[in-house]
């Protein structure tokens, strides 16, 4: 089998890191040398020693390795499943081993091994900060989208649910200034204000959407008026949405990653070692850097960088107590017994250093001064000073906790224009002048304008009625005999059978059933086509919207989440059951809709 390609690429990133040369390395390219090896020795010596050498350093998180493991893996699909186990015990919070896992075991037969794998892929899903990230991201995206979509189709629906009684009212606005036929284009002209101003046909049907809001209840008012707001937010949502995806984290976050769950990743190290410039003399900084050049084994890089962050007087007493353990791991007892005496005269209360002390005066044979050191330690550790900080080689050595509460400490610490370098952003307005586009002032407008006219009506100009037997619209101060539920002519005919003609009854039973017709189409239509649209015709506002919100981000999951965000957030990942679940998902909101609509009679 020929060197591989991918390998050497981590490799480069990893040597990029300056002075990188210990154990880590040499097991991973001893692992390295077994997978390109054409004899096909065992993998098993290799692992256990890459395990070991992290161990000794307390590196838990080797993620490019893992990653390696699980392209060599996906590329030699006959390979041993045992690659795949190696990838998860190097880094357990890389997805993709878990989901080509599921994979193998799928193919066969495995398949509640498979599921198990697949679950626990989607937990490291939430776990692995890159994937968390872009998750988090694809997730938003696809709320706002499906908000958006959701909250138009409630809008369609209501509107066409009282435009008829807008227009009626339209009309007897007009005929109370004009004639009649001059009524009648007065009224057409009231309707279609938006178009005869040039405003075009979103102005028109938002326009329709809010005179109609008079007809509705006050829960259903409250949900129209904020169906306005999500649309008229949508434009700054998406822009705040591209901006952040554009935008990678703050080094620095990367960086609290690394230390709080020793993990290696030699890009933010690359990335960090470049602020070195912009952050000479900061002993935080320093520090930092100093800790992530003895994780990626670059022994001699962290010794310049805690030497500098020991330069300041009266600072900081870790960068003396990791000097001192490095010296005592070189075998160089006399200058550790220096820096942890250094470290001491800086913070008398640093158990860490006594507690190292005492091995370097043991390896000095002073064992009296040894056993003081050690005494003391405890003392200030309360008994557990060799379960303090983090193991080093030699395994009687404690080395100081870097963690992310210096990254905490030296971001406080930053200006303004250092923050930037970092990678934090500058505060902008940009997205929230996103408010005035058009397309938001088309609901901000429209919304404000709803509000007034709800406002007058509601004092001087009542809502026209629709007779819910025969479906015609009619206003209570028109003419004595009409009552809140039915028309003057259905109180006739129903209810007053004896004083009422045949052939009128008979016209009117006909008036009712075609009603009957066009309603049943009109509420059957709209379930199919809009999932929830039943219920908001039947005035059911508030579980109409859930239903459609419910069945549209489903919907939206299965066309454009998954195949546009999921498939390519995670490749590895086998997408069927998210399409399945999602699909399940709509159809049940959906034939929800559809079968209630056929139910009424």
């Amino acid at each position: 089998m020929k060197p591989m390609r991918w390998i050497s690429l981590f490799v480069c990133a990893l040597m990029v890191v300056p002075q990188a040369s210990a154990s880590v390395d040499e097991a991973w390219l001893e692992v390295q040398e077994v997978l390109s090896a054409p004899e096909g020795r065992s993998l098993q010596e290799p692992v256990i020693d890459l395990i070991n050498e992290a161990e000794e350093i307390d590196l838990r998180r080797m993620t490019p390795y893992a990653s390696a493991l699980v392209s060599w893996s996906e590329s030699n699909p006959e390979a041993d499943v045992s690659i795949l186990e190696t990838a998860i015990k190097i880094d357990p919070e890389l997805p993709a081993s878990y989901f080509l896992h599921s994979r193998r075991d799928w193919r066969q037969g495995s398949y509640i091994e498979s599921g198990r794998y697949f679950l626990r892929g989607w937990l490291a899903n939430f776990q692995y900060e890159v994937t968390r990230r872009h998750l988090l991201m694809s997730f938003l995206a696809w709320l706002i989208m499906g908000f958006a979509v959701a909250s138009v189709a409630a809008l369609l629906v209501m509107m066409l649910r009282t435009v008829r009684r807008s227009r009626f009212d339209a009309m007897t606005v007009g005929s109370m200034v004009f004639e009649r036929a001059n009524a009648v284009v007065f009224g057409l002209v009231l309707v279609l204000l938006p178009l005869l101003a040039g405003l075009g046909p979103a102005w028109l049907l938002v326009y329709l959407f809010v005179l109609g809001w008079v007809y509705l209840d006050q829960s259903q008012q409250l949900i129209a008026v904020a169906i306005c707001l999500v649309l008229a937010s949508v434009p700054m949502l998406a822009d705040k949405w591209q901006r952040a995806l554009l935008r990678e984290p703050p080094v620095t976050d990367r960086v609290a990653v690394m230390l709080d769950e020793r993990q290696l990743n030699p890009s933010a190290l690359r990335e960090f070692i470049s602020l070195s410039d912009s952050f000479e003399g900061d002993t935080t900084y320093h520090l930092i850097l100093g800790e992530l050049f003895r994780m990626h084994s670059a022994v001699e890089s962290a010794k310049l960088e805690f030497q500098a962050a020991a330069a300041e007087p009266l600072g900081d007493a870790r960068p003396f107590v990791f000097l001192g353990n490095m010296a005592l791991e070189d075998g160089n007892a006399q200058l550790a017994i220096q820096y942890y005496d250094e470290a001491i005269e800086t913070n008398g209360l640093t158990a860490l250093a006594y507690h190292n002390l005492s091995s370097a005066y043991d390896l000095n044979r002073r064992f009296q001064q040894g056993d003081a050191a050690r005494a003391r330690a405890r003392e200030l550790a309360g008994g557990r000073s060799a379960s303090l900080g983090v193991r080093g080689r030699d395994p009687r050595v404690r080395y100081p906790m870097v963690s992310s509460d210096d990254v905490d400490e030296f971001v406080s610490g930053l200006l303004p224009e250092e923050r930037l370098y970092v990678g934090f952003g500058a505060s902008s307005w940009l997205s929230v002048r996103r408010l005035l586009d058009p397309l938001s002032m088309v609901f901000w407008v429209g919304g404000l304008f709803g509000l007034g006219v709800l406002f007058v009506r509601m004092r001087w100009f009542p809502p026209a009625r629709e007779c819910t037997k025969c479906g015609k619209v009619y206003r209570l101060d028109d003419e004595p005999g009409e009552s809140p539920v039915y028309c003057r002519q259905c109180v006739s005919v129903f209810l007053q059978r004896d004083l009422v003609p045949i052939d009128q009854q008979t016209a009117k039973l006909a008036q009712v059933r075609r009603w009957d017709r066009w309603s049943a189409v009109f509420r059957r239509v709209t379930s199919a086509v809009a999932p929830g649209g039943y219920q908001l015709v039947q005035d059911q506002v508030g579980f109409g919207v859930v239903l459609g919100l419910v069945a549209w981000i489903s919907l939206i999951g299965v066309v454009v989440w998954v195949p546009r965000f999921l498939e390519v957030i995670e490749p590895t990942m086998p997408v069927q059951p998210v399409i399945a679940v999602l699909s399940i998902v709509f159809l049940a909101t959906w034939m929800r809709s559809v079968i209630a609509s056929w139910q009424r009679r």
